[in-house]
């Protein structure tokens, strides 16, 4: 079975979330510009995350034969973290060259954290044979992934869902160290010159959705991991919590 390990994000964070996608979706919500037929192709080509299954993925596992995940759980229960504080910050985009595949949500608080747990996650499944994987760690929240659009090429290979090769997320920090906010890439060409426009906009108009909320965007309180597994093969995943890993201390 497919599975990763991930912190869970609290109900009003699925429900903000969900309201920002349909902000996006309603007509005239982006930002006018003479390209606004191709900002608007670009958008009915992304699949949105569902509401309920929003959450940040601190290690994806790949497939797990089923009599493992006891061991597993054994050994994600010895990590021992402190409940911690998560606030949302800017959106971004990956792969950081050519067509963006992903698009998404950093931190502006929680990050440090998220990467330590990160990395505790990783020395502890160590010995059970799971490598840590050979790229930096850059907490996000998956908002949405492209479909292929018009005039725009996409790469032959696609990552799973839980984030592209460690080559294809290029990262700069944001002054305040907790976020992660990828440069877009300076390609030749027209087309490619189209395209970080359209990116550009619709980063905008998703950092735009966020701060001019009705209320400002809560933080939320981190207290537990979860070891879950990943379903595929309908519209959207289905994620089903194995085992349920509370902070302590």
């Amino acid at each position: 079975m497919r599975c990763f390990v991930g912190l869970p994000l609290p109900q009003e964070w699925q429900d903000r979330l969900a309201m920002l996608r349909d902000h996006l979706r309603a007509p005239g919500r982006t930002p006018a510009d003479a390209r606004q037929p191709a900002l608007a192709d670009l958008l009915r080509r992304l699949r949105w995350t569902p509401p309920g299954n929003w959450h940040l993925t601190l290690r994806f596992l790949g497939n797990v034969p089923t009599p493992r995940i006891p061991e597993l759980t054994t050994a994600l229960a010895e990590v021992a973290f402190a409940p911690f504080t998560l606030a949302v910050g800017r959106a971004g985009a990956f792969p950081a060259r050519g067509a963006p595949r992903v698009l998404w949500l950093g931190l502006t608080r929680g990050g440090k954290e998220c990467a330590s747990l990160a990395g505790a996650v990783n020395a502890a499944l160590a010995p059970l044979g799971f490598a840590p994987e050979g790229r930096p760690f850059a907490p996000h929240l998956t908002l949405a992934r492209v479909h292929a659009a018009r005039g725009i090429d996409r790469p032959e290979h696609d990552r799973q869902e839980h984030g592209p090769r460690g080559a294809e997320r290029v990262a700069c920090t944001r002054p305040e160290g907790e976020s992660a906010f990828p440069a877009f890439p300076q390609a030749a060409g027209a087309r490619a010159a189209l395209l970080a426009a359209l990116l550009a906009a619709l980063l905008a108009a998703i950092d735009a959705g966020i701060t001019r909320a009705a209320s400002p965007w809560p933080a939320c309180m981190v207290r537990e991991m979860v070891l879950w597994r990943s379903d595929l093969g309908g519209p959207h995943p289905v994620y089903t919590p194995l085992a349920v890993l509370p902070a302590r201390g």
